[in-house]
């Protein structure tokens, strides 16, 4: 078996196609007991930035099988998905998971909110019954390297985080937050990072509206703004300066035609939008009327770049504890698929060393401590005979070769 992932990022694909690849909350849970079908453990990250899906399949599978699973989940020609896919097999896909839970491949460099939402990915896998040992295993191996990158570097100082690009591009049109009214759509994990971010400007006001308004007052009794119920969001965003949009809606929540009609009611106020939902919750034409300001999450690419380049050496530091976080995890995974072999090559040492004893010991005349010498004996020649292979296959760069020369040696198929 081996470890393959097949996913699409911000550098591979635009958010009108990672939209359409995207996975809900349900729609995760749904597709999660259906990989149990395809591959014999796995898991699938789902985020604004990303979707990848790692799977346990049989050697030489080359990712066909999830490049397919995924066209499949979303109903879309395979040919058009193609071209945004990449697939990373065993090593490359251990190394690439760890990146993104040290903030390597995020988009904003050494971000935080990643390990969250690697938390969130193994819940959702271990409700679905869809992991392994292996992939269990993998998972963790992910976050403590995170952790530890997070810990011996200087990667996460002063970091970035999508919010917080994406409040800087608002920064630079309004010139300020002061005396203005802000609303959050969404009352998640981003809607939170936001709040965070806003608590120490000095806005008019803030007001989070949800989808399920329980959730939208109990964040912002816990922020200390207001919270207004889905059926307000029009008169809310029509006093609205900026607006921050994170749901996890499958469908647009500002349509061009409800943008136009609160477009008419603010005069010619200009109004920032600022869309970080994949799905994207605001319609891109929008963005063409008069004083209005959106950004998606694309837009903010520029600027996480410059602050990659700027930290250079950070990243070069964070790295190398992914390689050796790498090398200790594929060392670990050479012994487990060894371990079927040294089994069996033991359990065939075994097997002749009882019969061959018996043979013995029925031709003797020896008392019960004899043969319990002897018997003591013919182990210790087993083991001894059999710890320098059992040591190579365990340690020796390139143990799957030796391995299936030991099965042919041995004749351990049969």
């Amino acid at each position: 078996m081996q470890l393959i992932m097949v996913g699409a990022h911000q550098r591979t694909a635009p958010v009108a196609i990672r939209e359409q690849m995207a996975f809900s909350e349900h729609g995760l849970a749904v597709a999660l007991q259906a990989l149990r079908q395809s591959a014999a453990e796995g898991f699938i990250i789902s985020t604004c930035n990303r979707v990848e899906i790692y799977g346990l399949l049989p050697l030489g599978d080359q990712g066909r099988t999830l490049r397919q699973f995924l066209a499949d989940q979303h109903g879309l020609p395979l040919e058009e998905l193609a071209p945004h896919l990449y697939t990373l097999v065993g090593d490359n896909a251990v190394r690439h998971l760890f990146r993104v839970a040290a903030g390597l491949d995020s988009m904003a460099l050494g971000e935080d909110q990643i390990m969250s939402q690697i938390k969130a990915t193994f819940t959702a896998a271990q409700s679905a019954d869809a992991l392994g040992p292996m992939t269990h295993r993998l998972i963790q191996a992910a976050l403590a390297t995170g952790k530890l990158v997070r810990s011996d570097t200087q990667l996460a100082r002063a970091q970035l985080s999508v919010v917080s690009v994406a409040l800087y591009l608002a920064r630079q049109t309004l010139h300020s937050f002061c005396n203005q009214n802000v609303v959050i759509v969404g009352a998640g994990r981003t809607a939170e990072l936001a709040l965070k971010h806003l608590k120490s400007e000095p806005t008019r006001s803030v007001t989070v509206v949800g989808r399920t308004f329980e959730r939208a007052v109990l964040l912002a009794e816990r922020y200390g703004v207001q919270a207004a119920p889905a059926s307000d969001l029009e008169c809310v965003l029509t006093s609205s300066d900026l607006v921050i949009s994170c749901t996890s809606a499958a469908d647009v929540i500002i349509s061009t035609a409800l943008a136009t009609t609160i477009h008419s009611a603010r005069a010619s106020r200009p109004w920032m939008l600022l869309d970080l939902a994949v799905p994207r919750d605001i319609e891109r034409r929008v963005g063409a009327l008069p004083n209005v300001h959106l950004h998606d999450v694309d837009d903010m690419q520029a600027i996480c770049d410059a602050n990659r380049t700027a930290r250079a050496a950070e990243v070069s530091s964070a790295e190398a504890i992914v390689e050796a976080e790498v090398a200790k995890w594929m060392a670990w995974w050479a012994a487990q698929e060894v371990l079927p072999t040294i089994r069996a090559l033991r359990a065939h040492a075994e097997s002749i060393r009882t019969i061959e004893l018996e043979r013995a010991l029925a031709r003797l005349n020896l008392t019960s401590q004899q043969e319990q010498a002897v018997a003591a004996l013919t182990s210790a020649i087993v083991n001894k005979l059999l710890h320098h292979p059992t040591a190579a296959l365990k340690t020796t760069s390139g143990a799957d070769q030796l391995a299936q020369a030991t099965k042919l040696l041995f004749s351990l198929e049969r």
